[in-house]
């Protein structure tokens, strides 16, 4: 088979007439001196002095003998002033074949021209790759949507926005790890696949390992590991890394996305409420500089957490207090219910969840929906799990963590019956891991937090595709647009 693709004729020209001038069209290393950003935060001191930036040129502007070429890097973009009596002859004769979308790199002098506008007076052009393909001459955001996301690499030369979002969302890990890395905590990656998919419930992708003959499910969820190595010694550890979960796409979902969850021996969950809220607080401010943020029309302040039971709140907004009427009114979203705390799991779901604007913890859960939690000792109807919700979706959810063998196993079997009652999101039973508590873990906190989610709120993204720098898509039925090879 052979591949081909419709690249642009001129360009193609142009690419051939380089090579046989002898100049290289995708050129090596290139010794940066300044970004475009700090010439213009710095200008007063580098006027006049010789510099040399790289990067995109983003268009192109003929005056005869007078050019402009606006050049965008990471940092941003610059004006670059280009006479022909200032540069150097080899670079007279590259300016024929360059183009808009080229990247280059310029060594020249920092000025300010005559409107006013810094820039950079070039000496010597070198070329560094040359574009086969025009950029779009017009970028129509709303109405381009699907095609950003396709075209994720155009969407990021054309549009800053889209670039700054995934900056800040990097910015918001890192001040995490900073943070957890100066309290002791331990980074340490868990395996991606696994034989029985649990630690949360969710529907597992599967996969087949050839070598070993067996099918294995993609990481849901980094829980069970963590939890191990508690029972191996280690007091306290994090992971950063991707979960993989066979379900919807929408706004708030993607397949794979970035989780985060950390555990500590010998905490509980009032501990990770408090550094919940302390790395919470942390990664906004690392993102925006304040604790007040915009995120859908609502002004969120981060700097301060409210705290509410599931119970309280479901009763708070029906209006309702009475056990029965509120089973009832659950079976009428779900006729699967059976007990309370499956009805005000399902209530606060339908009428709380996305009234949730302020950044508030959610406290004391069903048993029914968190078999991996410890019980509340005056009411083993519930659990001492919270949720975070900010911006009417969930961002955190954390225990204290239950480490009873017996209760677990027990706990394991209700989930069974749960499916057996046509509940789809149950948790697989773990022989292993009972096996590891048998030897004995010790009382701990643990808290897993939804990186994509957070990063939409530091960043006022509308949808999670924003903040993922390559979301998963439906398929294209017709792919002629995509010019793919043939």
């Amino acid at each position: 088979m052979e591949f081909k693709f419709d690249f642009d004729p001129d360009r193609l020209s142009k690419l051939k007439s380089l090579r046989q001038n002898g100049y290289d069209p995708y050129g090596g290393k290139y010794e940066v001196t300044q970004s475009t950003l700090n010439i213009r935060g710095n200008f007063e001191k580098l006027e006049g002095s010789d510099v040399k930036v790289a990067g995109r040129i983003m268009t192109k502007r003929d005056h005869g003998k007078l050019k402009f070429l606006d050049l965008a890097d990471e940092t941003g973009d610059i004006q670059i002033y280009v006479t022909e009596k200032d540069l150097e002859k080899r670079s007279n004769e590259l300016m024929e074949y360059i183009d808009a979308g080229d990247i280059i790199g310029v060594a020249g002098k920092v000025v300010k021209t005559k409107t006013g506008e810094i820039s950079v007076q070039a000496k010597e052009i070198t070329m560094l790759s040359k574009s086969l393909l025009p950029l779009p001459s017009r970028w129509y955001g709303l109405e381009d949507t699907e095609k950003r996301y396709r075209k994720r690499y155009l969407d990021f030369i054309m549009n800053k926005d889209s670039r700054e979002k995934i900056r800040k969302g990097s910015v918001m890990i890192s001040a995490l790890r900073e943070i957890l890395e100066k309290k002791g905590f331990l980074e340490v990656t868990v395996p991606l696949l696994h034989p029985i998919p649990g630690g949360t419930n969710a529907k597992p992708f599967v996969t087949h390992y050839n070598a070993l003959d067996r099918d294995l499910f993609l990481k849901i969820a980094s829980e069970l590991y963590l939890k191990r190595l508690l029972v191996g010694g280690f007091e306290k550890v994090f992971d950063i890394s991707k979960n993989l979960r066979n379900e919807g796409v929408d706004t708030r979902h993607n397949p794979e996305f970035t989780a985060f969850e950390l555990y500590q021996a010998y905490g509980d969950l009032s501990d990770m409420l408090v550094i919940t809220e302390e790395l919470v607080k942390a990664a906004i401010y690392a993102a925006n500089r304040t604790y007040v943020v915009e995120y859908g029309g609502n002004k969120i302040d981060f700097s301060k957490f409210a705290i509410k039971t599931m119970e309280d709140s479901v009763k708070e907004s029906l209006k309702e207090v009475d056990q029965k009427a509120l089973i009832e009114r659950a079976k009428k979203i779900d006729s699967k219910i059976t007990g309370y705390g499956d009805a005000i799991n399902t209530l606060f779901g339908e009428y709380v969840e996305r009234k949730l604007i302020q950044p508030t913890f959610i406290t004391r859960f069903p048993v029914e929906v968190s078999p991996l939690a410890k019980n509340i000792e005056d009411d083993p109807r519930f659990v001492y799990r919270f949720e975070l919700y900010i911006g009417g979706m969930e961002i955190a959810n954390a225990f204290s963590e239950l480490n009873d063998p017996i209760e677990q196993i027990n706990r394991f079997n209700e989930e069974a019956q749960r499916k057996e009652r046509g509940i789809d999101e149950t948790q697989e039973f773990d022989r292993d891991f009972v096996e590891a508590l048998g030897y004995g873990m010790p009382p701990a906190g643990g808290v897993g937090i939804g990186l994509d989610r957070l990063q939409m709120l530091g960043t006022n993204a509308k949808s999670i595709k924003e903040v993922i720098a390559f979301p998963q898509l439906r398929n294209i039925e017709d792919d002629s647009e995509e010019n793919t090879s043939k």
